[in-house]
């Protein structure tokens, strides 16, 4: 017991005692006891001291100071007044205190106060080893990190408590800057202003405070109750982090056991909390010194490696560039990274097809289908993506024109760095949007071309005409005849409709058309509010069908629009095309009379086409010759004979016999030569619309053969 005093361990003179204590009563039960929260609790091991309070024993033995049996077989023997004690149990027999037992226990008494003294003299050793420990890691490293976690530790175990931390100014708050110990995440991002809680308290009053249980005390605000509570916290002892100006900080403890931090408990956290205010401002001062220095290092390295990174990209984006300048396709621009990267490069479309691929050995399908289902899940508002298949790891980006995604780039992270890949397949990306950005300028610039052309050809003057047919022939535009001419009008309805850009009108009014005849279609040209479709001839029914499904499918398509179509008659030529869009319009005329919307083509056009068409001398000979040219065609006496024979019809109401009549000739004659006109014209005569027809061609004809006639503007 004696050696187990000199060395200050409490658990070796509590075990000699018991058995000392045993040897005395051998046939009895011994129990040690410590006197806490108000209760005796037995003692099992110094790691437990009074962790299980001993009913049988009462309070009251707290002021005996001499042994006694407080009850049949139940000893209590007195070790330290108040503190320590010992209960001896025999049931049945009865227990008396004896010589030996004074003797025991008055120096069991003295062995106490003897590793009490050694206690405080080692606590006393231990905290000035720990201070200076703290003052040496001061002078020898300005890590300031290092240096309040190593007091907090420091903290935490010279004043026997459960958390430390320390709280740093930060504005008018104090924020935890470095905590031990604790169990809530929340205790580790700890904010506070002057008067919340013991720290802010002590921010406020620049003085140590400590509270005895920290959820009844009336002395603190309430404001981390909460947080007490959740870390099981019942005491706390603070002080504060003194600059030379003001308070920059609380160096803070916290127990979970109810206790009273006394004096010595005070002296050793204000000691702490000076090292952590001198830390802390030679850690600024040595921060200002050596910023500019660590500053320029780290510069200097950054710009060292920026600059490889620069060169090396700068030359692989004049290279990448140059294979664009010289027409090279996108196996080409995928070759030209892969040699620069050493490493295999894949250019995806959305759906997962190849389109360009450079590396080692033949394309691995399973590893392209691998790749796509990656991208496939990507967020679209995801640019770039890091993946890794088996042993491979891949960075991923896309090649976006506009809003619109075209394709995915693929490149194998390798030999380069990491930073170096994900540069250069950025810059991949960018050429391959520019590869793609120059094929449909390609093919826009194409298409205004032929937008052009065609309507010089429908539109302009005869040199004008003559120049678009040969820069026809330069676009390699097959114009050749027979063609038809479709003039749709795209008319906006309600002044709240918003035009659309041209191309985006042009791709749905180009898929429509799509949708309804895959060939045959030689081009589609928009102009305004205007589209024209020029195709191939074919049987006139199966034309019709296709006007109107189209002006219907178009109405569908573009909400929002009247949709009038008008086809042209038969055009052999190019050169030819101005007469189609007259034909053309007049139809389109034709079907804003009839309805709001629909589609006539000009050789359907009727009495109200003819009309309509019927504006100048130009206008009426062709319509004649359009109606009449087979007759007209005829040698000289029987196109006379043909043509005074159905005046005659018509002077007498179309009655075969006053016409045979007043001609003097048979019935019979007349019918064949009427016939006969029907088969050259292709004119119905047992039709009303026909027969009126005919009756104002007679006319129109009359007019352009007589000796006041206009002349001829074809």
């Amino acid at each position: 017991m004696n050696a187990a005093a000199l060395q200050g361990r409490y658990e070796l003179v509590f075990v000699q005692i018991d058995l000392a204590l045993r040897q005395l009563y051998p046939s009895a039960q011994v129990r040690l006891l410590i006197f806490s929260a108000g209760a005796w609790r037995t003692w099992s091991n110094h790691d437990q001291l009074g962790a299980t309070a001993c009913n049988v024993t009462p309070v009251e033995m707290q002021h005996q100071s001499t042994p006694s049996e407080f009850s049949p077989g139940h000893l209590f023997v007195p070790i330290s007044q108040g503190a320590i004690g010992a209960i001896v149990e025999q049931p049945g027999a009865q227990l008396t205190p004896t010589d030996d037992l004074e003797i025991l226990r008055h120096y069991a008494a003295m062995a106490l106060q003897t590793c009490e003294c050694k206690r405080m003299a080692l606590q006393a050793s231990d905290e000035m080893l720990a201070l200076q420990q703290v003052s040496e890691l001061i002078l020898k490293t300005h890590d300031l990190d290092e240096i309040l976690l190593h007091i907090t530790h420091e903290a935490k175990r010279l004043l026997a408590a459960d958390i430390c931390g320390i709280l740093l100014r930060n504005g008018d708050e104090i924020v935890m800057r470095r905590c031990v110990g604790n169990q809530s995440p929340k205790t580790a991002s700890l904010r506070m202003s002057p008067g919340q809680g013991l720290a802010g308290l002590v921010l406020a009053q620049g003085t140590a405070s400590s509270v005895d249980d920290y959820i009844s005390s009336s002395t603190i605000s309430r404001d981390f109750f909460y947080l007490a509570e959740a870390e099981a916290v019942r005491s706390a002892l603070a002080a504060p982090l003194l600059g030379q100006e003001k308070t920059i900080g609380v160096l803070e403890v916290w127990r979970r056991h109810s206790s009273t931090f006394t004096d010595l408990d005070k002296y050793r956290l204000e000691a702490l909390a000076n090292l952590a205010s001198i830390a802390i401002e030679n850690a600024e001062l040595y921060a200002e010194q050596h910023q500019m220095v660590e500053h320029l290092a780290v510069v200097n390295k950054t710009l060292s490696h920026s600059y490889d990174t620069v060169n090396g990209i700068s030359t692989l984006t004049q290279s990448l560039i140059q294979v664009l300048l010289e027409g090279g396709g996108l196996s080409d621009i995928a070759s030209c990274a892969n040699r620069f990267l050493t490493a295999d490069i894949f250019i995806i479309d959305f759906d997962g097809n190849l389109l360009a691929h450079a590396g080692q050995g033949q394309v691995d399908l399973p590893l392209l289908a691998s790749l796509h289902a990656i991208v496939s899940g990507v967020d679209i508002q995801t640019h770039f993506c890091n993946c890794t298949l088996g042993e491979m790891r891949w960075r991923a980006q896309r090649i976006a024109v506009g809003k619109e995604t075209v394709a995915w780039v693929f490149g194998q992270i390798g030999a380069r760095q990491e930073d170096m890949t994900a540069l250069a397949i950025g810059q991949l990306a960018i050429i391959g949007a520019l590869h793609r950005l120059e094929q449909r300028a390609a093919v826009r610039a194409r298409s205004e071309t032929i937008d052009a052309i065609i309507w010089d050809l429908l539109q302009s003057n005869d040199a004008t005409r003559a120049a678009a047919i040969d820069r026809a022939v330069e676009m390699r535009l097959d114009l050749s005849g027979p063609m038809r001419l479709f003039i749709a009008e795209l008319t906006p309805v309600g002044q709240g409709h918003t035009e659309p850009l041209a191309s985006d009108l042009r791709r749905q009014v180009v898929d429509t058309i799509g949708e309804l005849r895959e060939q045959g279609v030689i081009t589609v040209t928009l102009r305004g509010q205007f589209m024209a479709v020029l195709l191939r001839d074919e049987e006139l029914d199966s034309l019709e069908r296709l006007a109107v499904r189209l002006a219907n499918r178009l109405k569908q398509r573009l909400s929002g629009r009247i949709v009038t179509i008008g086809g042209s008659g038969l055009c052999l030529s190019a050169s030819r095309l101005h007469v189609a869009y007259r034909e053309a319009q007049i139809a389109l005329d034709v079907a804003r009379q009839l309805q709001r919307g629909g589609a006539i083509l000009y050789d359907r056009a009727g009495v109200l086409g003819m009309l309509l068409g019927l504006r100048h001398e130009a206008d009426m000979q062709r319509f004649l010759m359009m109606n009449l040219g087979g007759l007209l065609n005829q040698d000289e006496k029987i196109r006379e004979q043909l043509i005074q024979t159905l005046r005659v019809f018509f002077d007498v109401n179309c009655s075969h016999e006053a016409a045979a009549h007043r001609l003097g000739v048979h019935r019979k004659t007349i019918a064949n030569r009427i016939n006969k006109i029907s088969e050259l014209t292709g004119l119905d005569f047992s039709t009303h619309d026909d027969r009126l027809v005919a009756d104002l061609l007679l006319y129109v004809q009359q007019m352009l053969s007589g000796p006041n006639s206009l002349q001829n503007s074809e």
